[in-house]
């Protein structure tokens, strides 16, 4: 019992509220400062040198504000890039949500749900004609044929 509590005691679920927040926050803190892309620069980095016109073919095609930037980065890759493809993914979901929800709003037309609706109705009727073919020996063929006619579609006779 005692080996089971000693186990029990270190385990983080096992922990209250403040001990847990605290433990979270050592773990935070250790994460931070080992981290080197999170730690804060030393020195500004010195801006590019300033390099002679390129040839006119090269300037004609632009090259994008975070592609620049993070050429100048030691990573690759800067918080301005992370930022735009957030907001190009939240767009994207969106987008992705929006039509989800249009193709769940349809009543009619060819839906998946309306065609699985129609088999069912399709697969009882069937069920249902063959029962009736069972119980009176007028095949499903002929029953159509009588409904048709009291129906006043068709004149069989």
């Amino acid at each position: 019992m005692q080996s089971t509590l000693s186990l029990r005691k270190g385990c983080p679920a096992f922990q209250t509220g403040s001990q847990a927040r605290s433990t979270r926050r050592r773990l935070a803190a250790v994460q931070a400062s080992s981290d080197p892309l999170l730690q804060k620069p030393l020195a500004r980095p010195a801006p590019p040198a300033e390099q002679a016109p390129a040839a006119p073919e090269a300037a004609a095609e632009p090259v994008p504000a975070a592609a620049a930037v993070a050429s100048s980065a030691p990573s690759g890759v800067t918080i301005e890039y992370q930022r735009q493809q957030a907001k190009a993914m939240q767009k994207y979901f969106r987008e992705l949500k929006f039509t989800d929800t249009v193709e769940k709003a349809k009543v009619f037309g060819w839906t998946r749900k309306n065609e699985i609706n129609n088999g069912r109705w399709v697969m009882m009727g069937i069920g249902i004609g063959l029962m009736t073919e069972y119980a009176t020996g007028v095949s499903f063929i002929d029953q159509l044929k009588l409904m048709a006619s009291y129906l006043g579609l068709v004149d069989l006779e």
